[in-house]
């Protein structure tokens, strides 16, 4: 929902070319392209999340224990807000008009910065075995 609401807002006040880059040089992308290749990339992403966790958190609550099994079951929620940073963030890139870019130069922050904290903390539950039992 987080997804559908940033990239819907970012969508609307896209200007029809899409630049992923300040350099005028790089290939620019239409803003519906940018749309229905987006949602894709994001559907796939999610799909491939979803198969990994239902592979892998059975195993993890078996040797691990079921504390460690929902913190790694939380990773596609930590990708999804970093994919909803990034889109953000080119909504700003692509509306420097009206936007002062520099104001949103921590979205591309914030997510590596959920990620390293999820991995240290799947770490932390994983190597003492924490449980909710």
């Amino acid at each position: 929902m987080i997804f559908l609401g940033t990239f819907s807002l970012v969508y609307s006040y896209l200007d029809p070319m899409v630049s992923f880059s300040l350099e005028t040089d790089i290939p620019t992308l239409h803003r519906t392209d940018f749309f229905y290749l987006g949602a894709l990339i994001f559907l796939v992403i999610n799909i491939f999340l979803w198969l990994l966790i239902k592979i892998v958190v059975p195993k993890i609550a078996k040797r691990f224990g079921i504390l460690s099994a929902g913190w790694f079951a939380m990773l596609p929620v930590v990708v999804n807000f970093y994919i909803c940073f990034l889109i953000g963030f080119l909504g700003a890139l692509n509306n420097t008009s009206s936007l002062e870019l520099s104001s949103y130069a921590y979205l591309n922050y914030l997510g590596p910065i959920l990620l390293v904290i999820w991995m240290a903390l799947t770490i932390y539950f994983m190597s003492t075995k924490k449980s909710l039992h």
